[in-house]
């Protein structure tokens, strides 16, 4: 028997604390003695670093009364603190983002992007900094429907995701009866679900969270099963090493003292936790 477990990150309001001090601590130091030594020189000078993004996965990057938010938007801005870069997003669609990388009309992707063995042939990931996988969302009334072991695959089952990310993969390896059913984000995903035209979404964990548990979500309920396992990371350029190297020591520096967890907290602050019995 497996049950599911579903707790708040541990000391989630003292690192919160602890990391807010040190980041306030980092941009005064910042600001009175300027950048980093040596990180204009490693991530290629001081001009603005352009980061791409697609704005359909909340809570990791969305937009919010016309403003940038998320998880991904304040990573990005606190790397470019510790590499000496001021920052410019540049909002595109999923699919576009791997081929503006390529050809140089951006420098670095920050969308909730997961390593894979293909992405890994046209572009250089950086350290991971999250572990996620893809998981199910359902209707409420559907819920005893589709909790079984392999209930999702299912001949007639409409399950809804995202094209040209894990969620299509996932769906097309390992849910061969369904019914595939792509939408255009997460939100779009959400609602078609609400209304009926599909039965399932699948996408990434943070998705579902933020969905299943908003404490006025009467509607919805996520297979808390996760169907994957994931990491997600940076994309740069293959000839770009100066960039991923000031980025990977970003991350493993705020992975260190807390201050990647205060973050990620910020935005998922719960985590599943799947127990054999």
């Amino acid at each position: 028997m497996r049950t599911v477990t579903i707790t708040p990150r541990p000391g989630l309001l003292a690192t919160l604390a602890t990391s807010g001090l040190q980041m306030l601590t980092a941009l005064a130091l910042l600001t009175t003695f300027g950048s980093p030594a040596g990180a204009e020189e490693a991530a290629g000078g001081g001009s603005a670093l352009r980061v791409g993004l697609s704005t359909r996965y909340p809570p990791v990057a969305f937009t919010k009364d016309g403003e940038l938010a998320g998880l991904e938007v304040d990573l990005a801005r606190a790397a470019g603190e510790h590499i000496g870069k001021p920052i410019h997003f540049e909002v595109l669609e999923f699919d576009e983002l791997i081929p503006a990388l390529r050809s140089k009309k951006i420098d670095v992707i920050m969308s909730g992007m997961s390593v894979t063995e293909q992405r890994k042939e046209k572009v250089a990931f950086t350290e991971p900094y999250l572990r996620v996988g893809q998981m199910a969302l359902v209707r409420a009334d559907d819920f005893s429907r589709f909790v079984a072991p392999d209930g999702l695959n299912q001949s007639g089952v409409r399950v809804g995701f995202v094209g040209g990310t894990t969620s299509a993969r996932y769906v097309a390896a390992s849910l061969p009866r369904v019914t595939r059913v792509p939408v255009a984000g997460a939100d779009e995903g959400v609602e078609a679900l609400r209304e009926g035209a599909i039965d399932a979404l699948i996408h990434d964990a943070p998705t579902i969270w933020r969905v299943s548990l908003d404490p006025n979500e009467r509607e919805l309920l996520a297979l808390y099963e996760p169907l994957t396992e994931e990491y997600l990371a940076w994309g740069v350029r293959k000839d770009d090493p100066n960039l991923k190297g000031a980025l990977d020591a970003f991350i493993n520096q705020w992975k260190g003292d807390g201050r990647m967890d205060a973050v990620v907290n910020r935005w998922i602050p719960v985590r599943v936790e799947i127990k054999a019995k």
